[in-house]
């Protein structure tokens, strides 16, 4: 009887032509897992990226372990649970980043609160050393939690006359959303037992995970040859030249900080952490739109200008493996860099190429 496995389909053996190249940044189509691995070997200054989280967002394949499973076809994922999945993803593309990178240069990941253990582990298995993870602490986390005391109405069967619900069908960020209005009443005794009950908390903190490719050696002599390992704490420092923390906070973050803790030694509490103040959301220069897409995930490009100041070498290349609509890249121009990003959907370079034109 024929075998009926597919066969996996054949890996590049050389960096494909990029979509996008000037002076300041290279952009490449493709799975980062394969693309990392065939960039020169210790040509890359740093790397900083928002890598997929793993959880499955707003049912993309792209954070779903079937999408993972797309990276790995030559590793038998059959027998993984979505958690190993993830993290043999995560040492998969952190092997690459290992090669490309120069001895003593860092990686600053964005991680998921649920999922960051996978990712540090993945990246500690690739051969990197974990230095430290910066708390990004933010106002604009949406809760993903089941109301329970509907949920359990439902399973009874029964319905909630008054209960109000709408629908925005429009092309949105999120795309077609659903927004509760009213929850109401709970009908059955089991869900009159359970209202005001649900299953997670407000995301309002994001790990950034920092690790290290393991230096040649002494660190000092490995510094004077490859031009990496150290951070730069004076370009780092903010709000009257503090040492930078390895915590961070959106403006309502440390407003809040402020109201709770008034001023301590003279002065507001927050002035002891870097702010990023930005709009709450990202605003239509850093959610940018081309051909009707917009993508999800953006973050702060202040912040992202902090984390590459922070690990890389002046004038240094920074790589991006998860480019999405192109924030580290744009920070990293910014900055005085060059960059090497790469972009596995499509329909995103339209957006990294528009933040471009500036």
């Amino acid at each position: 009887m024929p075998d009926s496995t597919p066969t996996p389909a054949a890996r590049l053996t050389e960096l494909p032509k990029p979509v996008f190249a000037d002076e300041r940044a290279t952009l490449y189509l493709g799975d980062a897992v394969e693309l990392l691995a065939l960039l020169p070997e210790g040509s890359i200054d740093a790397l900083v990226t928002d890598p997929p989280y793993g959880l499955s967002f707003n049912g993309q394949a792209w954070d779903d372990a079937s999408g993972f499973r797309e990276s790995l076809p030559h590793i038998d994922t059959s027998a993984m649970s979505a958690p190993e999945v993830f993290e043999t993803w995560c040492t998969a593309w952190a092997a690459g980043a290992l090669h490309a990178l120069k001895p003593g240069a860092y990686i600053a990941a964005f991680g998921g609160a649920r999922t960051w253990h996978r990712m540090v582990r993945g990246i500690e298995n690739a051969g990197f050393e974990i230095r430290d993870q910066i708390a990004w602490l933010h106002t604009t986390g949406m809760p993903k939690s089941m109301d329970l005391s509907h949920a359990i109405d439902k399973h009874h069967g029964t319905q909630r006359t008054d209960r109000v619900v709408q629908t925005t069908d429009h092309d949105g960020v999120l795309g077609a959303t659903r927004t509760v209005l009213s929850k109401g009443t709970p009908v059955t005794e089991d869900a009159q037992r359970w209202e005001g009950w649900g299953t997670a908390l407000r995301p309002a903190f994001e790990p950034i995970i920092i690790a290290r490719k393991p230096p040649e050696g002494n660190l000092v002599r490995n510094v004077l040859k490859h031009g990496v390992g150290g951070i730069n704490i004076d370009n780092g420092r903010f709000a009257d030249g503090r040492w930078p923390t390895n915590v961070a906070f959106d403006p309502g973050q440390a407003d809040a900080l402020d109201v709770l803790t008034g001023t301590w030694q003279g002065e507001s509490l927050s002035r002891k952490f870097p702010i990023f103040r930005l709009d709450n959301k990202p605003n239509a220069n850093e959610r940018p739109r081309a051909f009707g897409v917009s993508h999800a995930t953006v973050k702060p490009l202040a912040l992202m200008r902090w984390l590459i100041t922070l690990v890389t070498p002046s004038g240094g290349v920074v790589l991006e493996p998860f480019a999405g609509s192109g924030t580290t890249i744009e920070a990293a121009v910014q900055a005085g860099h060059r960059v090497v990003g790469a972009e596995k959907d499509a329909s995103y370079v339209p957006l990294i190429s528009s933040r471009m034109q500036w």
